[in-house]
């Protein structure tokens, strides 16, 4: 309260509202001795779950303006911690649409604060500023366009949580300004708190919230389905059992240190999310149990004796897995698993890094390449196709669709329902010719030497099959003033 008094122009009504009562005596005390004469101050103790904002009293009139720096916990992290002060779940239920958006088990509690604050202060116009995780922020915006609440702008600041709070999140002070007409869902981001102008502005798009509303309305012909399926690597959790490497004799082994002899025709050259982002080549295996979802897998007793004698050995591990999707599967099954899984080209891309780097694989030891389930890749039956997707999945459109779409600082940036925005049809329809161009050179580093002619031909296929026609181609200046009253 003190800093905002510090800054905030003169004659103005200042309310706290803290929940410890030690804290808020030496709210008082600091305020007693520090604050001008002409700010009207007083410190409540209260619970600001259960604090009845819209029956606040004020003594003045004027612009409101809420600071704070709610809690950076979801409300499984305050069971856990046994802690008493939770959300009253009437109240979280009043705030209509909030389940759908957030999940009424688990929520950020900032987020919940957040959004008490905008529809019970609505009447009041607010500004709120508060610092909060990026990801909430992101949440709130949406929410607040899902909830039809007049917001009249909107900025966003980030802050290195590391250095400032020694927090490994990703932090921001988000602003909110209210009013009682405007429906503007777009806000403006800016990369520090001292920045003077915004990176970018994010804002909601026919209803789903985009990292940069610009460079989203230049590449908006590429934002549709991409005509082909983008798949997720193999899942087995056992990496200890299922994964091997060879050892100095060349032999393969597990991570349990186990040698270990299995038929050749179930064994595949791997690749793990951080060596597909690196373009690294294989040094792993992995053991395959299945060549479809469906396949039961008791006959590999006689289709693959050595392998099923491996697994046997293992039993208890795989019936110890605690994924429910295990459940009512044949002993020892996989997920991931399909005809795709055994393509020979793919391209794939990391879905844990900071955005995609995309990479052409081809086969290993004359075998397919497979991913584990961090990576996500289109499975190709030919070279010629993998690098023409490749180009495209690397183009200029491509790059500017995925600029405006990923939102770096979520937990997981790179998704299946990203990738499979990516209208590549599209992307190949208007960029033909530099897409073929780069799809050569794609080719040539991987070894493989095509022809200007057989890259077209196999242009031509794929749009033939994906249904397209061949075709040529300062800070408080902007969240404070004017405020005559502030609430913190």
């Amino acid at each position: 309260m003190l800093a905002a008094a510090s800054v905030l122009e003169p004659r103005i009504e200042m309310l706290g509202v803290e929940i410890q009562p030690t804290h808020a005596a030496v709210a008082r005390r600091l305020l007693d001795h520090s604050a001008a004469k002409d700010v009207s101050w007083r410190v409540e103790v209260g619970d600001m779950f259960r604090h009845d904002l819209g029956k606040l009293q004020w003594e003045m009139d004027g612009p409101l303006l809420v600071l704070g720096n709610p809690p950076w916990v979801t409300l499984s992290d305050l069971g856990a911690m046994g802690s008493k002060q939770v959300p009253d779940r009437a109240n979280l239920r009043s705030v209509r649409g909030i389940d759908a958006l957030t999940g009424e088990s688990n929520f950020d509690v900032a987020e919940y604060i957040w959004m008490r604050l905008l529809t019970e202060l609505r009447r009041e116009e607010p500004t709120v500023a508060l610092l909060c995780k990026t990801s909430v922020a992101r949440r709130v915006l949406t929410l607040a366009a899902h909830l039809d609440l007049h917001v009249a702008d909107s900025f966003l600041w980030r802050i290195d949580a590391k250095k400032s709070f020694g927090a490994a999140v990703d932090a921001c002070l988000f602003a909110v300004r209210l009013d009682g007409t405007s429906h503007n869902y777009r806000c403006q981001v800016f990369e520090s708190l001292d920045a003077g102008c915004p990176a970018s502005t994010m804002g909601l798009v026919d209803g789903a919230l985009v990292a940069d509303v610009d460079a989203h309305a230049a590449s908006r012909p590429y934002d549709g389905s991409s005509p082909v399926e983008w798949r997720q690597g193999v899942k087995h959790d056992m990496a200890a059992v299922m994964e091997l490497r060879p050892n100095e004799d060349g032999k393969l082994q597990n991570a349990l240190g186990e040698a270990v002899e299995v038929e050749g025709d179930w064994v595949y050259p791997l690749l793990k999310g951080s060596d597909v982002n690196a373009g690294r080549a294989p040094e792993r295996y992995v053991v395959v149990t299945q060549r479809s979802l469906a396949d039961e897998t008791r006959s590999l007793r006689y289709t693959a004796p050595k392998l099923w004698n491996y697994l046997q050995v293992h039993a208890e591990r795989f019936a110890a897995r605690k994924s429910s999707i295990y459940r009512s599967r044949a002993a020892f099954s996989m997920f991931g698993i399909g005809p795709y899984t055994f393509a020979p080209w793919k391209v794939a891309a990391s879905g844990l890094h900071k955005a995609p780097r995309f990479q052409l694989v081809g086969p290993s030891e004359d075998r397919p390449v497979l991913f584990d389930d961090t990576s996500y890749f289109l499975p190709c039956e030919s070279a010629a196709e993998a690098a023409l997707i490749l180009s495209a999945l690397t183009s200029e459109a491509a790059a500017l669709l995925l600029k405006s779409l990923l939102f770096a600082d979520a937990k997981r940036p790179v998704t299946k329902k990203l990738l499979q925005r990516i209208d590549l049809a599209a992307i190949l329809h208007h960029h033909r010719a530099g897409v073929e161009r780069d799809a050569r050179d794609a080719l040539a580093k991987a070894g493989q030497h095509l022809d200007a002619t057989a890259i077209a031909r196999a242009a031509d296929q794929l749009l033939q099959q994906w249904g397209r026609a061949q075709d040529a181609p300062s800070l408080f200046n902007a969240i404070a003033m004017p405020a005559r009253k502030a609430a913190g």
